[in-house]
């Protein structure tokens, strides 16, 4: 018994110098991202993800961050402006993230950016829009990869003076995003044409009879609206309800998704009466190119609207950690160099002082049916 106990102690000193002699694992930089995986833009909350995970997928594939492994964290935004606070609040304080990509959603952004910049975390958004946060104090802390919705409602309010419509209907949700077009399009379209309602509806509501009877009876030869997709489908449905097919109306991205279309009456309605507005790439871009072949490769479909600027926001931050090293702080400045004339798949992104993004191409879309199926259609680009 004493040789055996002296033969095993001896065999566990052969092992010990093996295990204490292994390289460390490599310590991980983490990512946070706080994307809409349900909610109203549940329909493009996954897609916009995955634009993220490529990115990291590539940047490990090619040796991470100064031979550091990148971990992305996800977390749902819900389509909310609180749960997007909540989920960033749990990157920051469980994970310790000190950059994120999101919120989402301007609502989002606007409840988290205070939070943010008490605590020296940068958030990086690719898609929201509003107008409204450029003036925020707490803007150093936050940018956007996606151009403010001053762009995209410059290219709105270029459909209505090009369709000549004399009576212009203004129908958008009651938060940031659908405000900040309304007041972009108020400004735009005064003396111009006439402003014959103006109507903020609550997205949560789906219900909205009482406010589209407003609407008809003001006879419209136009309606601006701004929604996301489950409101968007009641607008739509119930908007063929009452005979609204007659105007024509110009949406923006928020309701472009595959799910909208989804619903037989909204999708019908659309084909009858909706163009819209997105961001999109410019045409004939290389990068771009790559970027959806690697992303369909990898996910089995192509990229939806801010899934590139998502994938550019990514390896932004990544150039901007490699630059700055792993603080909120020195990685918020680095951003800004690392951001100028960036060749992006989305297209070359410059930040502004505030951090927006300064230029951008906006795909003008309809919805056409072909073989029984209901699909967007591009019409044209809008270069701003």
């Amino acid at each position: 018994m004493i040789k055996k106990a002296i033969l095993m102690f001896a065999a566990l000193l052969l092992i010990v110098p093996v295990v204490a002699c292994r390289p460390p694992a490599a310590e991980e930089i983490k990512i946070g991202a706080v994307m809409d995986i349900t909610g109203a833009l549940s329909g493009i909350g996954s897609l916009i993800r995955d634009g993220a995970v490529l990115a990291v997928n590539e940047i490990n594939e090619a040796g991470g961050i100064k031979g550091k492994p990148v971990k992305l964290i996800v977390e749902d935004g819900a389509t909310d402006a609180t749960q997007g606070l909540e989920a960033v609040k749990k990157l920051v304080e469980v994970h310790g993230c000190k950059v994120i990509v999101g919120p989402m959603i301007s609502p989002a952004v606007m409840a988290t950016g205070p939070y943010v910049a008490e605590r020296g975390v940068v958030i990086v958004s690719p898609s929201s829009t509003a107008p409204s946060i450029a003036d925020q104090d707490w803007r150093p802390f936050v940018l956007r990869t996606c151009p403010s919705d001053a762009l995209q409602g410059e290219a709105v309010c270029q459909l209505i003076l090009e369709g000549n419509y004399k009576k212009v209907a203004i129908f958008v949700m009651d938060n940031a995003y659908g405000v900040g077009i309304e007041e972009i399009a108020k400004e735009r379209l005064a003396d111009k044409t006439e402003i014959v309602a103006t109507i903020r509806y609550d997205p949560a509501k789906l219900d909205y009879l009482t406010e589209l009877e407003i609407v008809k009876g003001k006879n419209p030869d136009a309606v601006i609206h701004v929604g996301f997709g489950d409101d968007g489908q009641i607008v739509y449905k119930q908007a063929l309800e009452v005979g609204l097919d007659t105007a024509q109306w110009v949406a923006v991205e928020g309701v472009y998704a595959e799910a909208t279309l989804e619903m037989a009456e909204a999708a019908e309605f659309m084909s009858k009466a909706v163009i819209g507005t997105r961001l999109t790439p410019p045409e004939g871009l290389a990068a771009f190119e790559e970027f959806a072949a690697a992303y369909e490769a990898e996910f089995g479909v192509a990229p939806g609207v801010y899934a590139d600027t998502c994938y550019d926001a990514t390896k932004l931050v990544a150039l901007a950690i490699e630059k700055a090293g792993y603080d909120g702080v020195k990685i918020k400045d680095a951003l800004r160099e690392v951001g100028k004339n960036y060749a992006g798949a989305s297209g070359t992104i410059t930040f502004n002082e505030i951090g927006d993004r300064t230029s951008g191409d906006f795909e003008v879309w309809k919805v056409v049916k072909e073989a029984g199926k209901y699909k967007y259609e591009r019409v044209k680009v809008i270069s701003l």
